[in-house]
Formats: structure tokens, sequence, C-alpha cells
């Protein structure tokens, strides 16, 4: 039934995406919002809010859910939990917007998708390039909330779906606040495997033992942090997995357009060795 609710999710995801405005953070937004205007600034910024902000409505999905006893009626609440956590807006229109501005030499268009892609986590200054953002974003909006939802249900993407708003928010209404220092590391801590998963699908859907000496690389480089060093992995090791070969035998890169086209092929690759890989935990077999 899991992956089943996965597969309903992502085929709406898919036909609503097409609608202007879906997958905005509206809720999370105005909920957040009327949080704070009701809490005290003190406890806006102290380390229990992230806390809560996390816990509460991840514990409201598993009790929603768990009130459907009727197997399709439970399905269809678990499929429209994963739905709203999905996003916000798909990789996909993002990437042809991009590629459509460039094309139309709109740089200010161009210029605004990308810093709009930039905002969430990054590796650090070396290591944000467009590549690096896209396969980060990637992970936040498909992978990361797939993976918790197979492993705790909508309870675990609706924790990681706001674990990914939370810091931002935080970064924007209590900066340099214990708040914010404790969003971020819940997020580093609820990313710290699925990303490593996400960058093993890529290294799989890419070329692999390009990701393999990216691999290397970083882990004898061992300068980031261990928030840091999650996201260095997974944008570095993705954009790795990009490279080809030519004539002579020598790895290079593709050009910028390609690249971006690129991203789109591999995560649908990626996304279907995942869903493979779903369907044989939940089958208990590899036939």
């Amino acid at each position: 039934m899991v992956l089943i609710g996965i597969l309903v999710a992502l085929v709406l995801e898919r036909l609503l995406g097409r609608y202007s405005g879906w997958g905005r953070p509206v809720i999370f937004l105005r909920i957040m919002s009327l949080v704070r205007s009701l809490l005290p600034r003190a406890i806006w910024q102290s380390p229990v809010l992230p806390l809560l902000a996390i816990a509460l409505p991840a514990a409201a999905a598993h009790w929603l859910c768990g009130l459907f006893l009727n197997p399709l009626l439970n399905l269809a609440a678990s499929a429209g939990v994963l739905l709203l956590c999905l996003g916000p807006r798909d990789l996909a229109e993002d990437v042809r917007d991009l590629l459509a501005a460039r094309e139309a030499g709109d740089l200010a268009r161009a210029q605004r998708i990308v810093r709009n892609l930039q905002r969430g986590p990054q590796p650090d200054q070396s290591h944000r390039s467009l590549m690096g953002t896209l396969f980060i974003q990637s992970h936040e909006k498909l992978f990361g909330v797939l993976l918790w939802y197979f492993v705790a249900g909508p309870a675990g993407a609706v924790a990681y779906r706001v674990a990914t708003r939370l810091p931002r928010l935080l970064a924007e209404t209590a900066a340099g606040s214990s708040a914010q220092f404790t969003a971020e590391a819940l997020h580093g801590l609820l990313a710290f495997v699925p990303a490593r998963i996400t960058a093993v699908l890529y290294g799989l859907a890419g070329s692999l033992d390009d990701a393999l000496i990216e691999y290397r690389r970083l882990r004898a480089e061992a300068q980031h942090g261990w928030r840091s060093h999650t996201w260095a992995l997974l944008a570095e090791i993705a954009t790795a997995s990009l490279r080809s070969e030519d004539d002579a035998g020598q790895a290079q890169a593709p050009d910028l357009n390609t690249a971006l086209q690129e991203v789109l092929g591999m995560q649908l690759r990626a996304l279907m060795i995942l869903l493979a890989l779903f369907a044989i935990f939940a089958t208990g077999s590899m036939f």
C-alpha cells in the first residue's frame, strides 16, 4: 500500500504541477505566521520551537491517517499528505523555465530563477554551482520526502517537509537565534542518510565510476562540518555523475544547456531506480 500511495501521489503531482501556484508552501507559511503572532519573541527564538514545529505536524498527520480504518480511505489520505509534501514546484518546471529564459536571452529572468533555486541548504561557497544546487533541490523536493514517507509513512514526509522549510523561515525571522541553529541541525540530521542514498541513486543513474572517484576525493579532504559535508557529498557526487568521456577517454563535463537537460534525465532514471528498490522492499522479493 505504501508503494501504491507513492505512485498515486507522483502521478497527481505531475498532473497538478501544470497549474500555476500549485506546490507553494501556503499552508506552512500561514500557520507559522499565525504561530509567530501568538508566541512571545523569546519562545519563537528558542530551540524548543523547531522541535515542536516538526513533531506536532508529523504527529497530526499520523493521527489523521490513522482515523481511516478502511484500507482505500487510508491509502487516499496517506497519498494526499504525501502530495502536499512534494515540491514546492517540480524541478523539471524550474529547469524548463531556466532553459527558456536562456534561449530567449532574458538574463534577468534566468538569474531570478537561479536565485530561487539556490534558496535552501548549500555545501559552501566553493560548491555553489548551479548543477549542485539543482541536485540538492531535487533531493529536497522529491527524494528526501519519498524516502521518509517509505520509512515512516505520512508522518515522515511531513516531518521532512517542515524540516526543509523551517531553517529559511527562521533565517528571515529569527536570524542568529538558537531556534535557527536547532532547525538547521534537525534538517541536517533528517537529511544525513537520505541525502547519501540520493547521491548513490544519482551515481547509479549516471557515471558511477566518476561518482566513486568524487566520493573518495571528498572523503580524503574532510574539510566540511557534518551538515555541510552532507550537501557537499550530494552536490559534488551527483554533478560528477554527469561527466562523460571524449574520444580520447578523458572525462569532460557537458555544456550548461545539455547539463540542465541531463539533470532532468538523471532525476527520472534515479526515481525509477528508487521505485524499483521500494518495490523490492515492499514485496520482500527480487522476483
